[in-house]
């Protein structure tokens, strides 16, 4: 019984929210069109997916929703619309996508904004135009999550939407910039369409200037729609290496500036410059982005890695940024590198970027709290009768807030290895030679939402040589990194369905 109310209350806001998601398809479908190519990928998810949202909007209980019902609505949201949007990839029935299997990993990776991809013949004449349009456009909608933008868009959860803001933008909280949510989530998403536009000017810009003769309109619309999202998805079979070192060394910061707090962006532009100089969380990831370059590219140079000095640091800051932030763009195989620096830029797959951007991954401001936990305990172990509490800069994290963030940590580590105890044991089961190393890389890289691992599921690799269970484990991983674990966990508890 309670399950069928909660049920419907969440019905009563899914059901909006796809029906607005089915017009997203028109975008693909006028591409199709434009190239004269089948429009029936697009039409048929559009129907089915308006159809499925007026049923829930009908059957939904018109009531105020729980703080709880939150976790229900963006786990579904999230599962919902994946597997609509995997239905353009098996109708288009080229290549890969022609396995079903194959079709749903894509697209959970696309609105899990992962970059993950069971291709390996990328290329916009094999799979078409408006189906590689779609790949990027879903990592795009998933940048700052579906949610964020129903909440600015959508009436019925202006009034009480910030537990469901709450539950799905990336990071522990996110710090309102208004007291009213919808105006929070319409600033936010003003700034994520002034970084899109102004990357899309540049790319567009080094183009017609002679410094990037492939970074076509097509090539920077596509980038654009995977880099802001920290996505990876690039419609080139070799990813960022197929353009010039001016489109690589342009990526970069724009990099780095989505995974940043978009709320600290906004602050810095909008009302304090020097924000970002009294916020812990960002002066530890610039500090992780600086040494991490350094000490990769130094490693490069000592391996005699590159020719010149500009290819080796551009390089080892280009695979910092790309695995840091979670965005997962590859500007060479780096997992050919030695195993010192694959070692490095394992440490950076574990950090991932800040709280409130668009990156995956667990967060510095996670691993700063931890650490200060770390430096807490011992202190009061040698001094038994301290009382200490958890400064974070100016601000004292309150004790259930340090120990929800423990648990986040415990409950990804766990996935982690878990997870890739049983990638390895499923690969061995149907004699698929894959090292512990790669089964690790690989789960990191969907939990994480970073793409590529190393070896056979490296930049370079594909994801498609893995067996089914695997695959659909990993679609479910990747969701729940998205929604930061345990919002995704709490769904499956027993206790959450019995009230």
């Amino acid at each position: 019984m309670i399950a069928r109310r909660r049920f419907r209350r969440v019905s009563s806001v899914l059901g909006p929210t796809l029906k607005w998601f089915a017009a997203l398809f028109l975008i693909p479908g006028g591409v199709a069109l434009y190239h004269s190519t089948s429009v029936w990928p697009f039409l048929v998810p559009l129907a089915v997916t308006f159809g499925l949202g007026w049923a829930l909007e009908w059957v939904g209980a018109d009531s105020e929703l729980t703080v709880t019902d939150g976790f229900l609505l963006v786990t579904l949201t999230w599962i919902g619309v994946s597997l609509l949007g995997s239905i353009p990839y098996h109708m288009s029935g080229t290549g890969s996508f022609a396995v079903p299997v194959n079709a749903l990993f894509e697209s959970f990776s696309g609105f899990a904004a992962t970059g993950s991809t069971i291709l390996l013949d990328i290329s916009i004449e094999k799979h078409g135009a408006a189906v590689m349009l779609w790949r990027q456009l879903t990592q795009w909608i998933a940048g700052m999550g579906i949610l964020a933008l129903a909440v600015a868009i959508l009436p019925r959860l202006s009034a009480g939407g910030a537990q469901f803001l709450d539950a799905e933008v990336p990071g522990p909280k996110l710090e309102r910039l208004t007291p009213h949510i919808a105006e929070t989530a319409r600033r936010l998403w003003l700034l994520y369409l002034g970084c899109s536009g102004i990357l899309l000017i540049l790319l567009l810009g080094v183009h017609y200037g002679g410094l990037a003769p492939n970074m076509t309109p097509y090539q920077a619309v596509a980038h654009v729609f995977t880099t802001v999202p920290s996505g990876g998805f690039s419609p080139q079979a070799r990813s960022i290496e197929a353009f010039s070192p001016t489109v690589q060394w342009l990526l970069i910061p724009f990099m780095f500036v989505a995974a940043t707090n978009f709320t600290l962006l906004w602050q810095t532009i909008f009302s304090d410059p020097t924000a970002p100089a009294r916020d812990t969380e960002f002066k530890v990831y610039l500090s992780i982005f600086a040494v991490g370059s350094l000490l990769v590219s130094v490693m490069l140079w000592g391996d005699g890695q590159f020719a010149t000095i500009e290819e080796t640091l551009r390089q080892g800051t280009f695979q910092t940024a790309t695995l840091l932030t979670t965005t997962g763009y590859a500007s060479t195989d780096f997992a050919v590198w030695g195993n010192e620096v694959i070692v490095v830029l394992l440490i950076l797959m574990f950090a991932s970027g800040c709280v409130g951007s668009t990156s995956g991954g667990l967060k510095v401001m996670r691993w700063v709290v931890g650490f200060k936990v770390i430096g807490r305990e011992l202190f009061q172990m040698i001094h038994p009768s301290s009382v200490r509490p958890m400064w974070l800069g100016r601000r004292i994290v309150k004790e259930p807030v340090v120990r929800g963030i423990l648990i986040v940590i415990l409950a990804y580590l766990v996935l982690v290895v878990g997870g890739a105890g049983f990638v390895a044991t499923d690969a061995h089961r149907v004699g698929l030679d894959l090292t512990l190393e790669e089964s690790l890389s690989g789960t990191l890289a969907v939990l994480g939402n970073i793409g590529p691992g190393f070896g056979t599921l490296g930049p370079m690799g594909t994801f498609e040589v893995l067996p089914v269970p695997t695959k659909l484990l990993m679609c479910l991983l990747m969701v729940a990194g998205r929604l930061e674990v345990m919002t995704f966990l709490v769904v499956l508890a027993p206790s959450y369905w019995q009230g």
